[in-house]
């Protein structure tokens, strides 16, 4: 599917903002695996963005939507972008070999999902124990990071991936089409719904922080 300038700009809005969304709301919570659940949210999102549009650049376009959004919401002490913008960085890459732009396969985005896992992690990794020598990543840490959970979000992003790709396969178009006959009732519903979320992500966390 061709898309115009604009709705490739508004695709790049929508995604980069979930993702944000992601990143920020799903990130502040206390769980187990987080990493490993909110990586492989963002790879899913990543993947849904790239089969909708497939184009080099898109996923770096995304990322920076994505950490301008947790920028406004967290404000600058605890944003912390290294992470999402090295699964950004990774899929980026990875996408360029795997995917193929004319023919989109399972299989190039699960590969595309996984091996940007196990490289992100391992490479974060290494960053916080090597090159920032941050005390808490003790080697523990460290193992846990590069033998659990890359392997553990490459899968997981993997499922979610599919199954996403799957459903939006089989989504009629024409049916999506038919409840925004005139474009500009689409463009002012959406604005506002990524609007809505950014105001949101801005409320929630600035009452977290207060």
């Amino acid at each position: 599917m061709e898309y115009t300038r604009k709705q490739y700009m508004w695709s790049v809005l929508l995604f980069g903002t979930l993702i944000g969304l992601n990143e920020t709301i799903i990130g502040s919570f206390h769980i187990q695996f987080k990493s490993v659940v909110l990586s492989a949210i963002t790879l899913s999102l990543f993947a849904y963005a790239r089969y909708h549009i497939p184009r080099f650049g898109s996923t770096m376009l995304i990322t920076l939507v994505a950490l301008l959004y947790k920028l406004t919401s967290l404000g600058i002490q605890f944003c912390k972008p290294t992470m999402v913008l090295l699964l950004g960085l990774g899929f980026e890459l990875f996408a360029y070999l795997f995917i193929n732009r004319k023919k989109l396969s399972y299989l190039g985005f699960i590969l595309t999902c996984a091996v940007t896992s196990i490289v992100t992690f391992t490479g974060f990794a290494l960053l916080e124990t090597y090159i920032v020598k941050n005390e808490y990543w003790i080697s523990e840490k460290f193992n846990d990071y590069v033998f659990i959970k890359a392997p553990l979000t490459a899968v997981v992003s993997a499922i979610l991936t599919v199954l996403g790709v799957f459903i939006i396969k089989k989504l009629n178009p024409e049916l999506i089409n038919s409840l925004f006959r005139k474009p500009v009732i689409s463009q002012i519903i959406l604005g506002l719904f990524i609007f809505a979320l950014w105001v949101a992500g801005y409320i929630s966390m600035h009452y977290e922080f207060n």
